[in-house]
């Protein structure tokens, strides 16, 4: 599996795991979101790890996703912005894109 993290986002996720209060430790999950015919988006969040997770560590970080997620895992970018502290997430040749043709 190929997750690309830029070490500006790696810190940002260790920070936050960090800064969250449990007994389990925690994982970061990259959701994959499709919207019409627009390029997909993901959502993050920070879950327990659960045993039909598969794990993968970079950088430190642990992160999280369901078998099925497979294709979307690999390849996938995250970054943060300087300027305005949100990350950045993308797969640069998504493993899934509809046949939307939009009307012109």
């Amino acid at each position: 599996m190929n997750i690309q993290l830029s070490p500006l986002a790696a810190a940002k996720l260790k920070l936050i795991l960090l800064d969250e209060k449990g007994d389990q430790p925690l994982a970061v999950r990259i959701i994959p979101l499709t919207s019409g015919c627009s390029t997909p988006s993901f959502a993050i969040e920070l879950t327990e790890i659960r045993p039909e997770f598969k794990i993968q560590n970079e950088q430190g970080i642990d992160f999280a996703w369901l078998p099925h997620e497979d294709a979307w895992m690999d390849g996938l970018v995250i970054e943060l912005n300087r300027e305005n502290g949100k990350f950045s997430i993308f797969h640069p040749n998504p493993p899934f894109m509809s046949d939307c043709q939009l009307d012109t």
